[in-house]
């Protein structure tokens, strides 16, 4: 016997699973939240802070360089902020932290077909004296805009299998096989009592998602992704800091640099352009494992084996949660 508790069930089941967007009063939320007039009131207000951020910047600093980077920096932080908090993008990193531990094993195959190439081509840019010229010469920000720029073009390769998978999921899942995959969730018996009434089972199977949900998918897919590309990358930091503290003496630095290196702790030898130099290099092994993730078969099958059945399970409770509201609606009116 269908009931509302099921469709309290499935809410539940969203919530947990990092499927904020699913949930009906979540997925309305959000779109009220992407109305023109409040996306322009955010707009307006991350304008504002940029423009003080801008004029401080300029009266402290006295350089309209350092007044359009604050200003850019400020509109930055205000933007990200928005869409952290608007698209609840917590609550799916929060699942996709749990995910990723569950499936740690997966970066050992990645590691050991990607690392041993890497590590023995970019150990030649790390001795190289240009390098450590244009990474020691990098300030703060400038450094972590070109982090950004690494991950942004990482995002870019990213896209388009993950669109894919998430395609076919949501147009192969009906019938039986929908059936079968709500299995273990708190619709199982729901979605068989659908399945069982033919008109019910049609309408679920012509159930489709709309944009905002694919995009929680996206979501998932892609934190899960980049907590792995950023754990191997932290192994390839960890590596560049204890290799140069061990084998780049100080003068050899100095020789390079024109000036003795910054230290940050003298007794280890760990300057402030080691650290600098093993971030960027870091955060280009990172592009690196992204661009490996994508085009390595192996890895993407053993990627997606372990995403596909979560995917899946997603799209198939979506759907009785959907046909259990159109149902019930009906029943009730």
């Amino acid at each position: 016997m269908l009931t509302l508790n099921d469709i309290a069930k499935c809410e539940t089941w969203f919530e947990d699973n990092g499927l904020p967007y699913f949930v009906e009063s979540g997925h309305e939320a959000i779109q009220r939240a992407l109305a023109p007039r409040r996306v322009w009131t955010w707009a307006g207000l991350a304008a504002g802070l940029a423009v003080v951020a801008g004029v401080v910047a300029g009266a402290t600093q006295e350089s309209w360089a350092e007044a359009i980077l604050a200003s850019v920096t400020a509109a930055s932080l205000a933007a990200v902020t928005w869409f952290v908090v608007v698209f609840r993008v917590p609550r799916i990193a929060r699942w996709a932290a749990g995910h990723s531990w569950a499936n740690r094993h997966l970066l050992v195959p990645l590691a050991t077909r990607a690392l041993p190439f890497l590590i023995l081509f970019i150990t030649f840019l790390f001795i190289n004296t240009e390098v450590w010229m244009v990474a020691s010469a990098m300030d703060a920000r400038l450094l972590w805009t070109c982090v950004g720029i690494f991950a942004a073009i990482a995002v870019a390769f990213l896209q388009q299998p993950f669109r894919d998978e998430i395609d076919r999921v949501g147009t192969e899942l009906e019938g039986e096989r929908l059936v079968r995959t709500c299995a273990g969730t708190p619709v199982a018996s729901a979605a068989r009592e659908l399945q069982d009434e033919p008109h019910l089972a049609t309408e679920m199977a012509g159930i489709r998602l709309p944009l905002l949900q694919r995009r929680n998918l996206f979501l998932m897919l892609f934190i899960t992704q980049a907590i792995q590309v950023f754990l191997l990358a932290l192994v390839v930091f960890a590596f560049f800091v204890v290799f140069g503290a061990v084998a780049i003496r100080p003068e050899v630095v100095e020789a390079w640099l024109g000036h003795p290196p910054t230290y940050v702790v003298a007794q280890l030898n760990l300057s402030r352009e080691l650290l600098r130099v093993a971030v960027f290099l870091s955060a280009f092994a990172g592009l690196y494992f992204t661009v490996q993730a994508v085009i390595d078969e192996t890895y993407r099958r053993e990627f997606f084996s372990q995403v596909s059945h979560g995917l899946e399970q997603a799209v198939g409770v979506r759907k009785v949660y959907v046909a259990l509201r159109a149902h019930l609606g009906d029943a009730a009116g």
